[in-house]
């Protein structure tokens, strides 16, 4: 009976030497829990339903309306739009200069889908202008005017940028 005794006082004791040595009780770890759910649910709303804070409005430079349409073949076609003839139509299209970019052009293909991609989802009108906008401080951006979603460009480095501001330099040329 002695050997019992001790046999059970050695399994009492582990089983204390076990509770004090577990790190996280199930209170820290539902405490853990919750603070993970309320961050993710913070971090959603603020990410998808809150409104962006005004930065501040640097004075624009330039401003170029772009149409943008793809070819049977593949070329990217931007045509620049004069203020004078905003709307729409095929005749405009043979009044604005038209640029043709051939090959793959990366990062302008891939700029321009990121913008085309929003108004698909919105169902908007593939015709309307983008604007591609110089400002003070030396930033371009691409702005779709339906949507009012940007693109920052200087964030891409000046290789992928000399694209855009190529299109700006033609825009200055024709439309002057």
């Amino acid at each position: 009976m002695n050997n019992f005794a001790t046999i059970r006082q050695s399994d009492v004791n582990n089983q204390n030497s076990q509770k004090s040595f577990n790190p996280i009780t199930r209170l820290h770890f539902q405490a853990m829990l919750i603070v993970m759910m309320l961050s993710l649910t913070y971090v959603t709303y603020t990410t998808q339903f809150s409104t962006p804070t005004k930065t501040e409005e640097t004075k624009v430079l330039q401003k170029t309306q772009l149409v943008i349409k793809d070819d049977s073949n593949g070329d990217i076609l931007i045509e620049l739009i004069s203020n004078n003839n905003a709307s729409p139509s095929s005749e405009r299209f043979e009044k604005n200069k038209v640029l043709r970019y051939t090959g793959e052009q990366g990062f302008l293909r891939g700029t321009l889908r990121a913008l085309a991609r929003e108004r698909r989802l919105r169902n908007l009108s593939s015709d309307a202008p983008f604007e591609l906008t110089l400002l003070e401080d030396g930033r371009l951006s691409v702005n779709d005017t339906l949507t009012n979603k940007g693109i920052d460009l200087e964030a891409f480095g000046p290789d992928n940028v000399a694209v855009f501001v190529e299109i700006l330099k033609e825009s200055n040329k024709s439309l002057k």
